[in-house]
């Protein structure tokens, strides 16, 4: 079996991401994929007006969110192979000729590729990339995230749910895993934006605490109260985690950032759990 870049659907979901668009549309343009489809989410930011102007394909979500958009984006794509993105992620044409082969290689159904910061330019970026480093490891895993490469034909029995509104990465791995597909992490860093900022990280990681609640909200029926207590401890294992491997690398300068984002991801859990 082999895949070429002309295999492969990138789709995008947006909403207000116009500063990472204007990074990552015209690198995708220079490559011969299949399409490239964004799903936007009822921006105001100018991205629509942006994607006109590239001419690049675009539905909207209707303000359903996420995990729709990402559904939609299945639902409106050609190609043999689907890459999910988000609208940070900047993949050239060695990045996708790369992939191709690592994903053959692999024998994944669903493959989550690593992420790195090539050129860094603020403190937050230097951050990012350490974060980047604790979250993804190369190999078997149960969860995967974004970007992702799938086959197409997984989604024969499997769909993002639109009732799990910004927790789709885990659903869709429950799914994955009940249905014995293969999935994993294999070793093909995708490119990020650069020039972070500190309203990115927050944005960012809170997006991250209302993802856990509504995870643990779409599961509540069958979760029972230390469900909920291992929900409001989610953000504090990962700091402690995290702070153990800042600590191995030697980046002391990371801890603050560490605890930044943790307050940022109880922002979000705090806020969603109760609405």
């Amino acid at each position: 079996m082999v895949i070429k870049s002309e295999d492969i659907s990138v789709i995008i979901c947006n909403r207000n991401s116009l500063f990472y668009l204007k990074k990552s549309i015209p690198v995708y343009k220079n490559v011969n994929l299949k399409e490239i489809v964004v799903i936007d989410g009822n921006s105001d930011d100018g991205s629509v007006e942006y994607l006109k102007k590239q001419k690049v394909n675009f539905f909207s979500d209707e303000g359903k969110g996420l995990s729709y958009s990402r559904y939609m984006g299945v639902m409106k794509s050609k190609g043999n192979f689907i890459f999910m993105a988000g609208p940070d992620d900047i993949c050239d044409v060695n990045f996708f000729n790369k992939l191709c082969l690592e994903f053959i290689s692999s024998s994944y159904d669903a493959a989550t590729i690593l992420l790195k910061i090539n050129q860094t330019k603020t403190y937050w970026d230097n951050c990012l990339n350490m974060w980047f480093g604790y979250i993804r490891k190369i190999g078997d895993s149960k969860v995967i995230g974004t970007p992702t490469l799938f086959k197409r034909n997984v989604f024969e029995k499997i769909k993002y749910n639109a009732d799990t509104i910004g927790c789709d990465d885990t659903d869709i791995s429950e799914q994955l895993n009940k249905n014995k597909y293969k999935i994993g992490v294999i070793n093909v860093y995708c490119n990020q934006a650069n020039n972070n900022k500190l309203v990115d990280i927050e944005k960012k990681f809170k997006l991250y605490g209302v993802s856990d609640a509504n995870y643990y909200k779409y599961n509540r029926k069958r979760f029972n109260f230390l469900n909920l207590i291992n929900t409001y401890l989610h953000p504090t294992k990962h700091l402690f985690n995290f702070l153990s491997y800042i600590f191995k690398k030697k980046e002391i300068k990371i801890v603050p950032f560490a605890f930044l984002v943790t307050f940022q991801r109880y922002v979000g859990l705090i806020k969603r759990i109760f609405v």
